[in-house]
């Protein structure tokens, strides 16, 4: 029969165990703390790496995008010179003699033209070079049975332009696009003329064989038709530039073979961050093994470590602050010098010439834009409150003063009603009100012209004062993603700007403890409401 421990025994253990256990805990919890950390961690830096790879890619793409317009529109416009050609010729009853050397003089300017025709009656008569073009000679274009041949012409003859069809399986071999014009005589069409290109030349202008091998293209027509590329890439959120022809549209899309989260996690910086956070973890996993083995070294190292992690972000905030600050001296000495070269040059740059001037003018001043609204948005933390009853109709007048120039040349329209005192303060107030009535100005609705109400009400404990507007609207899935740092939803050609205005906007309001909503009607209008405490705030800075 086995003795029971004696009481003494078990009272001697019982500290022990006690102590050990709270330590067990305490160190689980610290593990449960470190892996939701690494979560959380993980995702901001990873989106990050995605936000770095996206940019990247983007300025590919922009590049890629535009060689590729060049190259076609290049060759479509030797179909508008063989078009002006072939009907000065037939007037002048020369097309005969005159096609062949024409023709071979289109074909040396580019490569890849593999066939160029002529159709009076709208049936090939006319083709260089014949050799391997022997099937297409008195095809009549207009009853071709091949799937969008006849279609091209019928297109032609609608728009007045330039028509591509393509890419086909070309009866000679390889893959290209046909280009079709029609040729109007007096008083009717006299025929048409066409070109065939190699599509292969044209995507090696592009040097899309040189892109980094993890990254996809894709290149396709308006119409789903795929010109060239992987058809998956469309399945990983791809970036897409669009290239203008004369009669349509393609897009090109681009993005990493295995995803965006992939391509982020197979960077050496992230390799480098898991080290680091793996070392991290050791640390702080060692680190809280002494503080709860002694309670007060356990305070005083949460106070240190806290100051620390206060003063890193106030660090990295100051950082992003001032490079900010800083680019703005290299910038105004870009935009500068740009205009000295333009006046420097001026009448001795061709339009292409003064063109990339006018751009890299253009692009520092949205760089400028963007920088300033950086620091603004970074500076507003730091910025002193100055919470105070003010009128909300002064405020309301200054931003109509510097809203002025835009809303006299739109010729919108503003009113307000029931504006009274808010407790707030003046400068944010104006330039949440200048965000707000800039937006309704400029995302008016094309067709009528623009009507703005400002209106103050009160709801329970707050005051709230309405910018209504008749705009364009704004569908639901995107009324909390105009909030967002950068996130725009037109191009900068149709609505300009540097996408942090709302932004900007929300973070003051909630800097005054209010708080920026909206409703919206798509082509109906918007109401953006600007909620601000009625009761007295404690002023902060």
């Amino acid at each position: 029969m086995t003795a029971l421990p004696a009481p003494a025994a078990l009272a001697r253990l019982d500290g022990p165990l006690r102590r050990y256990g709270w330590l067990a805990a305490g160190q689980l919890l610290v593990t449960v703390l470190l892996a939701a950390g690494f979560l959380w961690v993980d995702s901001l830096y990873t989106r990050y790496l995605i936000a770095e790879r996206r940019a990247a890619a983007a300025l590919t793409a922009v590049s890629a995008a535009s060689t590729l317009s060049s190259a076609v529109n290049e060759r479509l416009a030797l179909v508008r010179g063989l078009t002006a050609f072939v009907g000065v010729e037939a007037h002048a009853g020369t097309l005969d003699a005159q096609f062949a050397p024409f023709a071979e003089g289109l074909r040396r300017s580019v490569t890849g033209v593999r066939g160029v025709s002529a159709a009076p009656g709208f049936v090939v008569r006319h083709i260089h070079p014949l050799d391997g073009n022997q099937r297409v000679f008195g095809t009549a274009l207009l009853s071709d049975p091949r799937p969008g041949y006849a279609e091209t012409v019928q297109r032609a003859l609608v728009t007045g332009d330039v028509t591509v069809y393509g890419p086909v399986d070309l009866m000679q071999g390889g893959r290209g696009l046909i280009a079709r014009q029609i040729v109007f005589g007096k008083d009717r069409p006299w025929g048409a003329v066409g070109m065939v290109f190699d599509l292969k030349p044209i995507l090696d202008e592009a040097r899309l064989e040189a892109m980094p091998q993890d990254l996809a293209f894709l290149l396709r027509a308006e119409t789903g038709v795929v010109v060239a590329g992987e058809g998956a890439v469309l399945r990983q959120s791809p970036i897409v530039e669009t290239i203008t022809l004369t009669d349509g549209t393609w897009e090109f899309a681009l993005a990493p073979r295995a995803g965006w989260l992939a391509a982020a996690r197979a960077e050496p910086a992230y390799t480098a961050f898991l080290g680091v956070f793996a070392l991290l973890a050791l640390m702080t996993e060692a680190l809280a093994y002494l503080m709860l083995s002694r309670r007060r070294t356990l305070e005083r190292l949460v106070e240190r470590r806290t100051g620390e992690l206060d003063g890193l972000n106030r660090e990295l905030e100051r950082f992003a602050y001032v490079t900010a600050h800083d680019l703005q001296e290299p910038l105004r000495a870009i935009a500068s010098y740009t205009q000295l070269l333009e006046r420097h040059f001026q009448g001795r740059l061709d339009e292409e010439g003064a063109e990339f001037i006018r751009q890299i003018v253009d692009g520092a001043s949205r760089l400028k834009m963007l920088l300033r609204d950086v620091q603004l948005f970074l500076a507003e933390d730091r910025v002193p409150l100055c919470i105070r009853p003010i009128a909300a109709g002064e405020a309301l007048d200054s931003a109509l003063a510097i809203l002025d120039r835009r809303i006299r040349e739109t010729g919108a329209v503003v009113a307000a009603e029931g504006l009274g005192a808010v407790m707030a303060d003046e400068r944010r107030l104006r330039e949440i009100l200048v965000v707000l009535l800039g937006n309704a100005v400029e995302y008016r609705h094309p067709y009528r012209a623009a009507e703005i109400a400002v209106v103050q009400r009160r709801d329970g404990k707050q005051d709230v004062i309405d910018v209504r507007d008749n705009g364009i609207g704004i569908e639901p899935q995107y009324r909390e993603q105009i909030f967002e740092v950068f996130r725009r939803l037109h191009s900068r050609e149709e609505h300009p700007g540097t996408g942090m205005g709302l932004a900007i906007a929300r973070k003051m309001a909630e800097r005054m403890g209010g708080r920026i909503t909206l409703e919206s009607a798509p082509g109906v209008g918007t109401t953006f409401s600007v909620h601000l405490p009625h009761a007295r705030l404690r002023e902060t800075s």
